[in-house]
């Protein structure tokens, strides 16, 4: 008997607005371009300094505020805050945004789905997750075995007032398999835990080695997502043995 992971196509506005990260990204990049008519690209096509500093100064993302991008940064560039790099190709890939000529823009179905949160984290969040390999170009730990049903069920397992990484690491491949960045703990900070943590799925607490770090499942978690129990077909005809 396993369990299916599905988005709650209605987890409530005000949840989203207060828990998803992504989806207030989402909703800046609207405001910027209300304010500026689009959004300037680089030679490379990436959204330009000026919308980045405008961006991250007013979408009260975690761990990637401007106090701490300005701690290590002069200037910020699009590969600099990686959730608007994300975004920005996201949001090209779903045709909620384009180049048009020399900026980009959001469509109008993009403009229209930005003022719905409800709806923007329903189109948005399964995308982010499901969409990208985010074990790719990972710089801590080794991509995690598993899949999305696999991560997601495990998480809902564990305690209600937090957990570590490598206790969740320990707890999906064994025990001996958690501890360090450079492990399986380390590959699920990048591919999983923080992926949710933008989507609002998850929220982190503390700061530095990846034991100190506490991660718990977040209100939009119970909203958002719905376990569905599977079970195996009772008309399976078994094959005789020889």
């Amino acid at each position: 008997m396993t369990n299916s992971v599905h988005f709650r196509p209605q987890p409530g506005n005000d949840l989203v607005t207060a828990s998803a990260p992504m989806v207030r990204a989402f909703q800046t990049i609207a405001a910027y371009q209300v304010e500026h008519g689009e959004i300037g690209l680089t030679k490379s096509g990436a959204w330009n300094r000026h919308c980045i500093d405008w961006v991250v100064r007013r979408m009260d993302f975690p761990n990637w505020t401007a106090e701490k991008l300005y701690r290590v940064n002069k200037v910020l560039n699009e590969y600099d805050v990686p959730p608007l790099e994300y975004l920005r190709v996201l949001l090209t890939s779903l045709r909620l945004g384009r180049k048009m000529g020399g900026g980009w823009r959001l469509t109008k179905p993009g403009m229209a789905l930005a003022g719905d949160p409800e709806a923007a984290y329903s189109k948005i969040a399964p995308a982010f997750l499901f969409r990208f390999d985010h074990a790719e170009g990972m710089r801590v730990g080794e991509a995690p075995a598993g899949d999305w049903g696999l991560w997601l069920n495990a998480i809902n397992r564990m305690p209600d007032d937090g957990f570590t990484l490598p206790e969740l690491a320990a707890f999906l491949y064994g025990p001996g398999w958690g501890g360090g960045w450079r492990g399986p703990a380390g590959g699920l900070f990048s591919a999983v835990a923080m992926p949710l943590e933008w989507v609002g799925l998850v929220i982190r607490t503390g700061s530095g080695g990846i034991d100190e770090m506490l991660w718990r499942r977040a209100p939009l978690w119970a909203a958002g997502l719905e376990f569905r129990t599977q079970t195996k077909p009772s008309n399976v005809v078994p094959f005789p043995s020889r």
